[in-house]
């Protein structure tokens, strides 16, 4: 996994006791608890919302219809924000986990947010297991993109709504908020109200990589590295003369249990080469990409498409549209064809549809592979962001790590390349043992 690079740590352990007893001091005259223990109010000028717990899954799918407006007044969120996507994920993955939601209503009980987060207990070195707070989606490696889900113009007045139900609320210690968008306007607005309120809180960045798609196909390929250009052009006609090639997108729903089993087993012989087990080795995982390519194939959003070489299942690639994006999830391909390279004509195929259908961007979300330079992406950044409460087990816990980090850092660099893979394996060894270990 890539390692991130620490942009910000504001009031660690050298000033907890001064934040917390600032924290206390200076509660904003907004804060103030409602009529009901469970709900409490957030006033930023003209503007007032009640946060509202919901503590099952099932009592938010009630609330889909006000969580599909937001989503529709607000174009920055992306498909990762969905009901249809975090739906799927829960239903995979929430068996083990207690959900932590929050929802944020106007004066006319209109949603204007919603934080839909789960609890889970982790394991640290130095401390017993700590309760985290993260949205849900995160902690699979399956989601990139989460955000707070905010109708435009409401991001103060939900990150106060938010951090004033977390200061009343103890059942956390540690809120992780992981791989959201570098531009989004309410990960700025709850930073800022961190820095108001004097919480301590890390925030970090993790690459990514997108291409941004000019109007025609050939300007795509004009712009790429003339030695790359022939695995686009050359190669799939070389491809078509050897074999009968049968691109397909899948269409029809009968057909998509059975093409993601093909999915399966491609990526699976495509990691074995490596000596990698890939990720669908994982039951949770097959269960929800069962669960959510039926809903993105009835939204129109999928984009599932398989080559087939004299009729044998050669390459597949499965990615979704949202809005003017196509994102790049999972692919995989049969190693005994590696030499006529089908994932690379069935990419070029891909592409090409999606120009000439009006598509933008073409994610390949999180990590700078070199293979995602060579097809024309470029760097971008998610924000990971962790915070906790003044004074708490949480915010030592921040403290810790940070100064991990940095003594890893420093190792990292002066250390003998020996000493260092063994202090690797010692890590590894943790990791895995902590993985191992029951969660709540």
């Amino acid at each position: 996994m890539n390692s991130c690079v620490s942009l910000e740590i504001n009031k660690m352990a050298a000033s907890l006791t001064r934040s917390h007893s600032k924290a206390t001091a200076e509660i904003p005259s907004f804060l103030a608890l409602a009529d009901s223990p469970s709900w409490q109010t957030a006033r930023t000028e003209n503007q007032i919302l009640r946060a509202v717990p919901y503590d099952r899954w099932e009592q938010l799918e009630a609330e889909i219809p006000a969580w599909e407006a937001i989503l529709d007044h607000n174009p920055s969120l992306s498909i990762f924000s969905t009901p249809e996507w975090l739906g799927s994920w829960w239903k995979a993955f929430g068996s083990n986990k207690r959900t932590s939601i929050l929802t944020f209503a106007g004066a006319d009980n209109s949603m204007m947010g919603l934080l839909p987060a789960y609890l889970e207990e982790f394991q640290s070195p130095f401390f017993t297991r700590l309760t985290g707070l993260r949205l849900v989606g995160d902690g699979t490696g399956d989601s990139d993109n989460l955000d707070l889900i905010v109708r435009p113009g409401f991001e103060k007045a939900c990150a106060q709504g938010l951090v004033s139900w977390l200061k009343h609320h103890k059942h956390w210690d540690v809120c992780f908020l992981n791989t959201m968008p570098r531009n989004s306007r309410a990960a700025a607005a709850l930073v800022r109200e961190l820095d108001r309120v004097h919480w301590p809180y890390v925030l970090e960045s993790f690459p990514n990589s997108a291409i941004e798609l000019p109007d025609s196909w050939l300007l795509y390929v004009e712009s790429l590295s003339p030695s790359f250009r022939p695995l686009l052009t050359r190669y799939p006609r070389r491809l078509a003369q050897r074999y009968q090639v049968r691109i397909r997108r899948c269409e029809n729903p009968d057909e998509l249990s059975r093409k993601l089993k093909i999915l399966f087993s491609l990526h699976k012989k495509r990691w074995n080469l490596v000596n990698q087990p890939g990720s669908f080795g994982c039951r949770e995982r097959r269960e929800f990409y069962f669960a959510m390519g039926p809903s993105f194939l009835s939204k129109g959003w999928l984009e599932f498409w398989l080559m087939e070489l004299n009729g044998v299942p050669a390459a597949a690639q499965y990615c979704f549209r949202y809005r003017n994006t196509v994102s790049i999830l999972q692919e995989g391909f049969d190693p005994k064809f590696a030499v006529d390279k089908p994932g690379y004509a069935l990419r070029a195929a891909m592409l090409k549809h999606f120009i000439e259908t009006g598509v933008r961007r073409y994610d390949f979300l999180g990590g700078l592979a070199a293979h995602k330079h060579n097809w024309g992406a470029k760097p971008g950044a998610y924000l990971n962001l962790r915070f906790a409460r003044p004074g708490s087990a949480g915010s030592l816990y921040l403290s810790c790590t940070n100064s991990m980090a940095k003594s890893k850092e420093w190792l990292r660099v002066h250390l003998p390349a020996s000493a260092w893979n063994v202090l690797h394996r010692i890590k590894i060894n943790f990791s895995k043992r902590q993985a191992a270990s029951p969660s709540v």
